[in-house]
């Protein structure tokens, strides 16, 4: 297996279809106010086998989005264009034997055109998996054949292993990441419109670890931005959250933010891109995260000062302990200000907080019929956050939701 050039910065932290668009004008005032509203609201109706599926992601396709998820049968996809408009949904049979499947959009005319599946199937032995790729036309049209196995897990059938695939910056490729087997280490490669492996699979080397977890993608300074959590070998110190910026060529940027307490805990984490706004400084990182005391903001000052603060701003306690504290699903940069998307039992909120951790009153609370939601994903870009979710109003009964959000 090729291995990349691997450029590592290490910091610790000093402080612990169908669908109707409804335009939300004014922002909705309350005394739970905190400045930010619904913008867009689109509803797709839940007759489709997409719409209230729990397994779904919204990814950004250009100026506007597709929404793709899995039923375990087939793969399915909707493109929203930038007008709101929701295309007719398309779907890929998933072939027989295949236990587990990803995806991600790639291009071949333009970006975003066509769907890349990752397949996880039996291997010849019967013991282990192989993955594999095939590509579909984002409109429906033919798919490819499915591409040779590219990697192979061992005792992958009863282990699945850890595998993730997003989006790249340009929409151009699609992103497979994965814990190589024989190494242990995380491995990323391009795959392009084709369904081709055109970069990888290459190693993100780094230190030992006892265990990864949370590998996904998301936006970043680099054609792919691959994120995930690294267990220590001394189970005396906690785990780290690690950012790997990669470029076609295969040049790796890794910043690893140590920022669990001592002997704690970390869930994973949501990252994204912050205006430092110091003179021309470039854009860094921010993020969100829980351990058992509540959730943290980390924001990561970039390499001139090699420093990053952790700022708490929610308590378990709130909540009624560890066990019951929310999930976190999204973050967004407001200005100076981060929005911050928690999945409370019945009611999906988006909190402000500055960087240094505190939070404005109030909560904008997302649309639902009755609070009966799953299935949250979310993207972000600045100034806005788009979610979506499966919203019941009944047994296998609902619509799904797109939801735009800002504050100001």
């Amino acid at each position: 297996m090729p291995r990349r050039r691997s450029d590592r910065l290490t910091f610790a932290a000093v402080a612990a279809g169908v669908g109707a668009v409804v335009a939300m004008a004014g922002c909705q005032a309350g005394s739970d106010d905190n400045g930010c509203q619904v913008r867009r609201q689109i509803v797709i109706p839940g007759t489709t086998p997409l719409a209230l599926l729990p397994d779904v992601r919204i990814d950004r396709n250009g100026a506007g989005y597709v929404i793709l998820g899995t039923d375990g049968t087939a793969v399915h996809w909707t493109l929203i264009d930038a007008n709101g408009v929701v295309g007719t949904e398309q779907a890929y049979p998933l072939p027989t034997g295949t236990f587990r499947s990803f995806f991600a959009l790639a291009g071949v005319d333009a970006p975003g055109d066509t769907v890349i599946i990752g397949l996880l199937a039996p291997a010849p032995n019967g013991t282990d998996a192989e993955l594999s790729f095939v590509a579909a036309p984002a409109d429906g049209s033919p798919a490819m054949p499915v591409g040779a196995p590219v990697t192979s897990f061992g005792a992958g059938v009863t282990t699945p292993p850890l595998v993730a695939m997003g989006a790249s910056a340009s929409g151009m490729y699609a992103g497979a990441a994965w814990v190589d087997s024989a190494s242990g280490f995380p491995t990323y490669a391009f795959i392009d419109g084709q369904g081709q492996v055109v970069v990888g699979p290459a190693l993100i080397e780094g230190d030992a670890a006892s265990s990864y977890n949370c590998l996904g993608f998301s936006s970043g300074k680099q054609e792919l931005t691959i994120s995930y959590q690294r267990g220590p070998i001394d189970p005396r110190l906690g785990p780290n959250w690690l950012i790997a910026d990669i470029n076609p060529d295969g040049g790796v940027s890794t910043l690893s933010l140590n920022v669990a307490q001592l002997g704690g805990t970390m869930s994973c984490a949501h990252s994204v891109l912050y205006d430092p706004m110091v003179g021309s400084a470039p854009p860094e990182y921010a993020m969100v995260w829980q351990d058992t005391s509540g959730s943290w903001l980390s924001v990561y000052y970039g390499p001139e000062t090699g420093m990053v603060k952790s700022f708490p701003f929610a308590s378990s306690a709130d909540f009624g302990g560890p066990d019951l504290q929310p999930p976190l699903a999204g973050i967004a940069t407001f200005g100076s200000e981060f929005g911050v998307l928690f999945a409370r039992p019945h009611s999906l909120e988006l909190w402000r907080v500055d960087r240094a951790g505190n939070r404005r009153s109030g909560s904008l609370p997302l649309p639902s019929v009755q609070g009966d939601f799953s299935g949250v994903s979310s993207a972000s870009s600045p100034g806005l956050l788009t979610s979506t979710y499966a919203d019941f109003t009944g047994a296998s009964m609902g619509r799904r939701l797109i939801v735009d959000a800002v504050c100001y």
